[in-house]
């Protein structure tokens, strides 16, 4: 018992749970939520779908994951070795990792992934949630009519569905995490095709779309996953601009002020940009949220700030194609007519921005190395899973 209530305190204390943070949720809860853009199905909260345990890995021996195997892991899958990482979230052996395998987590390599936006744009993002503190952030968002790229953790979405709900309709674009948030290069395919398909599962039952866009936890990514990725349907996106902010309290000692005064840095050499931009900022934690709507005014005087997929000119983010969101070249959010897919499209797109960001990766002031973030954010998440699961247990 003794053991089980450390960490059900740790879960709180790692979820910024004060009075002050308790003040400022109540508060902001109480901004009405303008009506939905998007035209959702019914969802009463009762899942249909047999789910794996949050934040475990997705097991691989269920009928539907035998199926999804089947279906994805064929001979067309890049042949690469699982990468092995230390319980401190660093790989084993990272000089036993290949060049060819484009793994970004130690040379930054990108294969066709999306990096940036075109010059001017800032794509703006937000990983890990829905969390508890999610609707804050939400709330801020809708007073600007600002929409977000929204890459969500599948065991969140079962966890804080309302929340996904509500952003779902709002018209921001909902995109893949992953199930249990592990290096992505330290799964065996049909681990990974398990942990894509069980979040889309999730997203589906409370939204009634699949997404084709997926950042890997971490920014873990090698030819493999891409490989499955593509056969699954998907794009990558990594990230040019790295805010760190998930070192802040409870994850680090990073301050509001240093979050705060590399946005500032960034701002002030925007004039010298040759590409936009898509940063890496999460809704994991109360500091987090504070973090991006202290931020959101200056960088939109600054940048044009949009999802990434309407940076990217794809009004048809979701493989239900009758939901559209909002791109650059004027498509409005809404339900949509439209019956095919947009994928060559997207494809021919994220082809030419991914080389852009290639080109503009090593300049880049505030760009963290994947190596740098899979250690210290790999730490940090496992120990607030291992909280949460535990708190799950007791109540």
């Amino acid at each position: 018992m003794i053991a089980n209530l450390s960490l059900i305190a740790a879960v709180l204390a790692l979820a910024g749970t004060s009075s002050a943070a308790t003040t400022t949720t109540t508060a902001a809860t109480t901004t009405a939520t303008p009506a939905p853009l998007l035209t959702l199905k019914p969802f009463n909260g009762t899942f249909a779908g047999d789910y794996p345990t949050t934040f475990e890995v997705a097991p691989t021996n269920t009928t539907l994951a035998k199926q999804w195997i089947a279906q994805y892991n064929t001979a067309n899958i890049t042949s690469l070795p699982v990468v092995p990482f230390t319980s401190g979230g660093d790989p084993k052996d990272p000089n036993s990792i290949s060049a060819d395998a484009c793994d970004w987590t130690i040379t930054n390599c990108i294969n066709k992934d999306i990096t940036v936006c075109p010059i001017g744009v800032w794509g703006l993002t937000y990983d890990d949630g829905p969390t508890e503190f999610s609707t804050q952030l939400y709330d801020y968002l809708d007073t600007t009519e600002q929409k977000a790229t929204l890459f969500y953790i599948g065991s969140n979405v079962i966890t804080n569905w309302e929340a996904a709900r509500r952003a779902c309709g709002a018209g921001h674009q909902i995109a893949s995490h992953t199930w249990s948030h592990q290096p992505s290069t330290s799964l065996t395919n049909e681990q990974f095709i398990a942990e894509i398909k069980y979040t889309e599962m999730a997203i589906k039952e409370v939204c009634g779309f699949t997404p084709k866009y997926f950042r890997p936890p971490y920014g873990d990514i090698d030819n493999r996953i891409r490989s499955l990725l593509w056969a699954m349907g998907y794009t990558s996106v990594i990230w040019d601009y790295d805010t760190n902010d998930w070192q802040m309290a409870p994850g680090g000692t990073r301050t509001l002020a240093q979050v705060n005064a590399d946005f500032a840095t960034w701002e002030a050499a925007a004039s010298n940009d040759t590409t936009g931009h898509i940063t890496l900022e999460h809704e994991l934690y109360q500091n987090t949220v504070t973090a991006a709507i202290d931020n959101l005014p200056k960088l939109a005087a600054t940048w044009k700030l949009m999802p990434v997929s309407a940076c990217m000119n794809d009004s048809h983010p979701y493989q239900e194609t009758e939901y559209q969101l909002a791109t650059m070249n004027g498509v409005v959010t809404g339900m949509s007519s439209a019956t095919t897919s947009t994928n060559t499209t997207t494809s021919s797109n994220t082809t030419s921005t991914a080389a852009a960001g290639a080109s503009g990766a090593s300049s880049t002031g505030g760009k963290t190395s994947g190596a740098v973030a899979v250690t210290g954010e790999m730490k940090v998440f496992a120990l607030v899973a291992a909280a949460a699961a535990a708190a799950a247990q007791m109540f």
